[in-house]
């Protein structure tokens, strides 16, 4: 059977107290219609669509996606409904989801496609919870069958079945059935939940989804977002620890959800990953550093307090010491960066040593420039670069200089005034 994907991604977020849409909102720093469309995109989806509102732009999907536009915000059941010119001559599995439920699983969407494959029209995710909430009830029948689905906010109805929300349809099926729902009398919106009565009164087969409560966690406010952001920071940790990873104190380090780490690797407390951080074997992170868009090869080391961004990378046997930033920098392997220094858009040879306080002048108000370093370089304490320029193998720089422009390979620039003593002539003069 052909399988396409639907998502609800309609909604404005306006408890979110956002301008930014509620799909585009982060967790682990990506999208929550990006952990969705991951989930989807993770088996062979015959359709992907999405469905949008006019205020919400999801241009920069539409390459992968189709984008449909719901023009009323008339309920979930008539979103879906939006979808019927696109699929008319579909045949096969129709998954909804959420583009505001992120955690949902693939295991759980498999289950869904298998159950319309093995011949109910119908399959629906539940879960059981005791206390009252705000989920809505699935009512069974005396046969154990689903017949309906509704709300029970006051925590009157003798049912601990819960509604998940995700569903999957028969395609033959789904239009007529969408077609058949009544809105609801006082906020005139037609609900998709309505479908279970429906399809009950015409006894097709339904079919529960048992899942786990996280998997169906939605956002509706920042309180969520932190709630879900904890959640997803848990299963990162978890996974990393799993493969081999030393966290020293994991509820202080925060990962994104692309964060690739290999075994031996220690992370000390309070260590920011961002996106696009590749860490080979053997590498320690020391506390309170920053990294985002940086490769570091194996054995490195990095902090405390350093900051490493812009596409650096790092090679085999690095030290990067306290108070350091790098940005877009590709250095070879045995070099030394001890601390205080700022260096950016440049490249440095095997085995240089960059000393305390050193700083590359990148930017000329208008353009970035590029510096490049040879290999076993000693660039002195204080040193400031003027790129672009080049200095050249085995060079030296004096503590304190100011270099503009390039050195050749062992040469010494010093490029600062010299000491002048005046005798007597301090401010701070000897007391009687």
């Amino acid at each position: 059977m052909n399988i396409c994907t639907v998502i609800l991604g309609a909604g404005n977020g306006s408890r979110m107290k956002s301008e930014i849409p509620k799909p585009f909102h982060e967790i682990a720093n990506l999208p929550l219609i990006d952990w969705v469309l991951n989930v989807c995109s993770s088996f062979k989806v015959d359709k992907k669509i999405i469905v949008t509102s006019k205020n919400i732009d999801y241009t920069q999907y539409s390459k992968t996606n189709e984008i449909i536009l719901q023009k009323e915000q008339l309920g979930t059941g008539n979103a879906v409904l939006q979808t019927f010119d696109k699929l008319k001559t579909f045949n096969g599995v129709v998954i909804v989801c959420f583009a505001d439920t992120p955690f949902i699983t693939r295991k759980t969407i498999k289950k869904l496609i298998q159950a319309i494959k093995n011949g109910n029209e119908i399959a629906i995710t539940s879960f059981k919870k005791n206390e009252k909430n705000s989920y809505g009830k699935i009512i069974l029948s005396s046969d154990k069958n689903p017949i309906k689905i509704t709300e029970d906010k006051q925590g009157l109805i003798n049912s601990n079945l819960c509604n998940g929300g995700i569903m999957a349809f028969n395609s033959k099926c789904m239009f007529k059935l969408l077609t058949k729902i009544k809105p609801d009398k006082v906020f005139n919106e037609y609900y998709l939940t309505e479908v279970i009565e429906i399809a009950a009164k015409e006894k097709l087969n339904i079919k529960l989804i048992d899942i786990y409560e996280d998997e169906i966690i939605g956002i509706n406010s920042r309180s969520d977002l932190a709630v879900a952001e904890n959640i997803a920071q848990m299963r990162l940790r978890t996974s990393l620890l799993d493969a081999g990873v030393t966290l020293i104190d994991p509820n202080t380090t925060y990962l994104s959800y692309d964060s690739i780490i290999q075994k031996d690797v220690t992370i000390f407390p309070n260590v920011f990953i961002g996106k696009g951080v590749k860490i080979s074997s053997g590498t320690t992170i020391l506390p309170f550093c920053h990294l985002e868009s940086c490769i570091l090869k194996n054995n490195v080391s990095i902090g405390p307090f350093a900051r490493i961004r812009g596409n650096t990378i790092l090679n085999n046997n690095i030290k990067i010491g306290n108070f350091v930033e790098l940005k877009n920098v590709n250095a070879k392997k045995d070099v030394k960066i001890n601390h205080l220094s700022y260096i950016g858009d440049t490249s440095i040879g095997v085995s240089t040593n960059i000393g305390a306080g050193t700083i590359t002048c990148n930017f000329d108000g208008f353009n970035k420039n590029k510096t490049t370093i040879g290999y076993n370089t000693f660039i002195g304490s204080n040193t400031t670069i003027v790129a672009p320029l080049r200095i050249g193998n085995y060079s030296t720089t004096g503590a304190g200089s100011v270099i503009t422009e390039n050195v050749k390979s062992g040469d010494l620039a010093i490029g600062r005034e010299r000491q002048i003593v005046k005798k007597g002539r301090s401010i701070n003069k000897k007391k009687n």
